[in-house]
């Protein structure tokens, strides 16, 4: 029990201080083609590839369970309508299609994709979650990785999208 605790504090301390700012995933994958795809929703259709290739998109990897992704949920209720010209849509790279699917129903503002045998986050080395990738036409341009837990991190991530 003591040693959990330690643990946590430990953890906890060490964790505050990281950098907070967006990372990237590595870096080979900006200004690359988003690679294959195999999303689909809960009826088992698979997302058309030119929802994914044309204009301006912004896929947000997240699970149901994961308490950051929640959290950014919220926050991204208030930004998504922001932009107009940009398509959000949300992955879930890992669990069981079905569930995670039913539970995304109600929970997120827009639609809701599985990723197929993790084909996509397993192409872009994805282990971890919340995590967004903007698209223009395709080509990885940004991506934003970890949730916007307080207000100047808010202020970044409005920024951020902004900039796209």
């Amino acid at each position: 029990m003591i040693f959990g605790v330690s643990f946590f504090f430990f953890y906890k301390r060490a964790e505050s201080k990281l950098p907070k700012q967006p990372l990237i995933l590595t870096p080979a994958v900006i200004n690359q083609p988003l690679p294959q795809a195999d999303l689909v929703n809960l009826s088992g259709q698979q997302l058309a590839d030119e929802k994914l290739r044309k204009g301006k998109v912004v896929l947000v990897f997240t699970l149901i369970e994961c308490e950051p992704c929640n959290e950014e949920n919220e926050f991204l209720k208030t930004v998504i309508g922001s932009r107009k010209d940009v398509t959000f849509i949300y992955v879930i790279p890992f669990g069981v299609r079905d569930n995670a699917l039913k539970l995304a129903q109600n929970k997120y503002v827009v639609e809701t994709f599985f990723d197929e045998h993790s084909m996509l986050s397993r192409s872009l080395q994805i282990y971890q979650v919340p995590i967004k990738i903007f698209l223009e036409n395709g080509i990885i341009k940004k991506t934003w990785i970890d949730s916007s837990f307080d207000d100047t991190r808010k202020a970044e991530f409005k920024a951020w999208l902004g900039g796209v």
